[in-house]
C-alpha cells in the first residue's frame, strides 16, 4: 500500500502553550513520522490530530479525502489555541 506524504505546521500560537511556536512544521512520509533536528511535538497536539492524519495519508478519490473537508485543526489544551495545519507535501 502507498501513503501520502504530509506536511505539518503549526499556523497559530495564542495562550499558555511553551510546546508550539508557528512555524514548527514536521512530515509523515511513507507513515512514519518525521521531525527536523532539534524540533518535537507537543504528544497531546499530535494525539488531537493524529486521527485526521491517518486519515488524510490513505490514497482517496478527488474532493473524498479528509483534507478536502479540513486542512486546519486544533490542539484540544483549554489554556492555548494552537492551530496546525495538514497539507500534503509536494514532490518533485
Amino acid at each position: 500500500m502507498s501513503f501520502k506524504n504530509l506536511k505539518i505546521t503549526c499556523v497559530k500560537a495564542e495562550g499558555e502553550c511553551s510546546r508550539s511556536k508557528p512555524g514548527d512544521t514536521f512530515y509523515v512520509r511513507n507513515a512514519k513520522l518525521e521531525l527536523p533536528p532539534g524540533q518535537s511535538v507537543c504528544i497531546f497536539a499530535l494525539g488531537s490530530i493524529l486521527p485526521a492524519i491517518s486519515a488524510a495519508i490513505v490514497q482517496s478519490q478527488k474532493g473524498e479525502g479528509i483534507l478536502d473537508l479540513l486542512d486546519q485543526w486544533q490542539c484540544p489544551d483549554p489554556l492555548a489555541k494552537v492551530i496546525f495545519k495538514i497539507e500534503e507535501e509536494k514532490t518533485n
